[in-house]
């Protein structure tokens, strides 16, 4: 059984935040400002609930960074798709991660 804490629904809401960015990066619009502030907030998540979570701050660091290096204009489609689908893989984990914690996956 799932406790309804505020840290548990903070946790469900960017589970479904980062699913819905996964959404925008397949639809392939790589210009989109949405995912760097689901970074800035899952940034602020780790630092203020950090001990609570399994999730690793590395994680979403690497993340934040292939996601700048998407705002660049002068990639070719191929590396462009290659990075974008290294964040999702990012994104994925960190989705399992929040899942992980909100379950007590171990």
């Amino acid at each position: 059984m799932v406790d309804s804490s505020p840290f548990t629904v903070t946790t469900m809401l960017l589970t479904a935040f980062a699913c819905w960015i996964v959404y925008i990066r397949t639809k392939g619009n790589p210009d989109s400002n949405i995912p760097l502030v689901y970074y800035g907030v899952i940034i602020y998540y780790v630092i203020g609930w950090g001990e609570y979570t399994s999730l690793p701050p590395m994680l979403v660091y690497v993340s934040l960074a292939l996601a700048l290096v998407l705002r660049f204009e002068f990639m070719n489609k191929g590396f462009t798709k290659l990075i974008s689908v290294l964040e999702c893989c990012g994104i994925a984990t960190i989705i399992y991660f929040n899942l992980s914690t909100i379950f007590g996956w171990t």
